[in-house]
């Protein structure tokens, strides 16, 4: 209900500026009020461990009918010419050592952490006003854990990463169509074992900084870094696991 009334309060306000700004790149008038639905205590975490709050907020979120994929994030990546470019991945797993997820190696994201390991997330929950940002380094996966998850997708997504050579400039949409039924035939049933792609396979993401953030009423929003490094100021405290954290302002 919420998430409808705001729908419509944002149609409206922007009916509203287009009839009186007449023309469609004037957003200020664009905003919400945050008001999340169980706001974070930053001054009684329920833990000082980064990757163990994370879990505590995916946990609540992913059971929440209102957030239809919670594992989707931004993945930003950079060049050797530090030249940034981004997109949306899946988020296909978490514990202590960091986030995974898995893609074409031979794709532009993949040819961009092959020359430069340094990325950044971004998980954004609207309905709760919550967003986690993390930075961190990137290595592959053991090919047994590229395999383990591969025959645990759905037979099509199988086909269709043998069929895809990402990123690549394909004559027509048709090729890909072709291709892919090439290997239906070739691999009809859910029983056939679709070999993986050697060039398929996935990343551990080794975060370095995680900061929670949660929108505020009056944009007092509230930002909780946690970081490898201990920045030198005094307000800085200890927490478990080898990080450390703070409380930002918004």
């Amino acid at each position: 209900m919420n998430l409808m009334r705001n729908l419509l309060i944002r149609t409206k306000t922007f009916a509203k500026t287009l009839s009186t700004a007449g023309k469609m790149d004037d957003m200020s008038a664009f905003r919400i009020s945050y008001n999340p639905k169980e706001p974070m205590d930053i001054d009684n975490l329920p833990s000082k461990d980064p990757m163990e709050l994370f879990d505590l907020w995916f946990k609540e979120i992913s059971s929440s009918e209102e957030v239809r994929e919670p594992n989707a994030m931004t993945l930003a990546t950079c060049n050797r010419k530090c030249e940034p470019s981004a997109r949306m991945v899946l988020l296909k797993g978490y514990d202590s050592a960091g986030f995974r997820f898995f893609t074409d190696y031979d794709g532009r994201k993949g040819q961009e952490l092959a020359e430069n390991s340094n990325v950044a997330l971004v998980l954004y929950w609207r309905p709760f006003h919550r967003q986690v940002r993390v930075e961190g380094t990137t290595e592959k996966l053991s090919p047994e854990e590229c395999d383990q998850y591969f025959h645990s997708r759905p037979h099509g997504s199988q086909l269709a990463a043998s069929a895809s050579n990402q990123s690549t400039i394909l004559p027509s949409y048709q090729v890909l169509i072709d291709k892919y039924a090439q290997l239906q035939e070739q691999y009809p049933t859910d029983s056939d074992v679709v070999p993986r792609p050697q060039n398929w396979g996935g990343y551990l993401v080794k975060p370095k900084a995680i900061e929670f953030w949660e929108g505020h009423t009056n944009r007092l929003h509230r930002r909780l870094l946690f970081s490898r490094e201990k920045p030198e100021d005094e307000h800085v405290k200890a927490g478990l696991n080898g990080w450390h954290y703070c409380v930002l302002s918004p």
